[in-house]
């Protein structure tokens, strides 16, 4: 009878000695899936916070380049406006020119101050919101230009009195096929580019050939290529021959 009762004390305690275990694992592996818990919400707000960390440095890092650009903007915005008003001054110049000394008809000088007109509205449309953006100011420097070879061909074309090509001679004149060229709105900025090359390198020439450091052959090469560019583009009147220049 004692054996029995010391048996089942023996049973009673490994039982307990069991559930306690069973218990104490149970405890262990809540503690540690709250543990693993608590480091995944740690690594979670340790990321967010590196997330929000990175976003700021980025917004100020914007923000910088945004006041940056912003005064680049400014800087263009006041370089742009300065050479439109320069040229837009100096075409009024040449245009007064144009007047004293009878080189313009009233329809041509009525023509090129409707020119001028326009580009100065032009401006003003674009200087509505207070800026002048790459593209504004690319449209009023491409009218800026077709309005100063308008100028020039209606000084030099033959509807009024004719003005000389001082720049080739006194008697040279361009031919009235230039000048409708130069007037007409329609001319394609490639062919503008084309005349305007030919113009400077007649200039070039002519540099070249008032030196006097050429053999008799490299003069003649270039005074011939000069006679065939200024053949294509100008006259000499009352005699005067091209060669006269040198």
């Amino acid at each position: 009878m004692k054996r029995c009762n010391v048996r089942m004390e023996v049973t009673v305690v490994l039982l307990g000695v069991c559930l306690t275990g069973i218990a104490a694992a149970a405890e262990g592996g809540a503690l540690r899936e709250r543990a693993r818990q608590i480091m995944a919400e740690k690594r979670a707000t340790a990321k967010d916070h590196i997330e929000q960390t990175r976003k700021r440095i980025r917004e100020r890092i914007q923000e910088h380049r945004d006041v940056r650009q912003q005064k680049v903007d400014e800087g263009r915005h006041k370089g742009w406006t300065r050479v439109i008003d320069k040229r837009q001054g100096f075409q009024a110049k040449r245009i007064e020119h144009g007047i004293r000394k009878g080189y313009l008809t009233n329809e041509e000088l009525s023509t090129l101050q409707n020119q001028q007109q326009a580009i100065a509205n032009l401006e003003t449309s674009a200087l509505a919101d207070g800026t002048l953006t790459k593209a504004e100011f690319a449209e009023i420097r491409t009218a800026l230009n077709e309005a100063s070879r308008c100028i020039w061909a209606e000084k030099h074309d033959t509807e009024g009195n004719p003005m000389p090509v001082y720049r080739l001679g006194k008697n040279v004149f361009a031919q009235d096929d230039l000048t409708a060229k130069l007037a007409d709105e329609n001319l394609s900025p490639e062919e503008a580019k084309r005349i305007l090359a030919d113009f400077r390198r007649m200039m070039e020439v002519k540099r070249k050939l008032s030196s006097e450091d050429l053999s008799e052959a490299e003069r003649a090469a270039l005074q011939a290529e000069y006679n065939e560019l200024l053949n294509r583009y100008f006259v000499v009147r009352e005699g005067e021959s091209a060669a006269a220049q040198w």
